[in-house]
């Protein structure tokens, strides 16, 4: 039988809402009341008396669904919400298999520890199972941390206060826009740097494609011209005469 797969949910959300302060602390108690943690909550005045705030929460993966559903009911609308799955089976079974051998040699030094007949050896035992010790409280503290993430999914909200300034048939949302055209510079920016590195990784490669394919054509063309001046160009000039 399969042994079930180790999942880690995230969620990203961006929220329109009418006051900032208050939708923060809503989400709050809606995450108390999931039995989640609030990890991070940063609000920020800006120029002009806008304010936004970013919370980081934690909530049990079982109701990250539910959970989104509560948050975007705070807001005037959703502007963005995005969910993201990491598969980390390997890992954390990896991890368990590398405990079950950290523990099973534990317990040959405890046992060779019982036979030591000398300070020397027993110093020398002491020494390998502090090591071994070591090395399963460290190992012990990553599943610990892989199993919080995977049983408690995290949501980070990005709320933004409600600024548009309406005129009849008119919806001009400044403070939007200029974040999206941000975001979107920010992207274009990171693409270009991306294609930018693939190339320069791939510049010799590229380099000796080319000078492949300009000796192929140099002795192709060099071919076509030797045939020419040894056969075809004298078959030429003997009709010509």
């Amino acid at each position: 039988m399969a042994p079930d797969k180790k999942l880690i949910h995230n969620a990203e959300l961006e929220l329109v809402v009418g006051d900032v302060r208050a939708a923060a602390e809503q989400i709050r108690k809606l995450v108390d009341l999931n039995h989640g943690e609030i990890d991070k909550l940063e609000i920020r005045d800006a120029t002009g008396g806008s304010v936004s705030a970013t919370l980081v929460v934690r909530v049990p993966a079982s109701g990250l669904e539910n959970a989104l559903a509560e948050f975007k009911k705070v807001a005037v609308r959703t502007e963005r919400e995005q969910v993201s799955t990491r598969d980390v089976s390997r890992d954390f079974y990896d991890n368990e298999a590398h405990m079950r051998n950290l523990r099973a040699e534990e317990q040959q030094y405890l046992l060779i520890m019982k036979q030591a007949h000398t300070v020397k050896d027993t110093l020398e035992v002491s020494e390998k199972l502090s090591d071994v010790r070591d090395r399963i409280e460290r190992l012990q503290a990553q599943i610990q941390l892989m199993t919080h993430d995977i049983e408690m999914s995290v949501v980070t909200v990005a709320l933004t206060q409600e600024s548009d300034a309406r005129a009849p048939g008119i919806r001009w949302r400044p403070l939007y826009n200029a974040k999206v055209a941000v975001r979107d510079l920010l992207e274009g920016l990171g693409d270009w740097v991306d294609s930018m590195v693939a190339i320069l990784i791939k510049l010799p490669l590229i380099v000796l494609w080319t000078l492949t394919v300009g000796v192929i054509l140099w002795v192709v063309w060099q071919s076509g011209r030797s045939v020419w001046l040894r056969f075809l160009k004298p078959r030429l000039a003997q009709k010509a005469r």
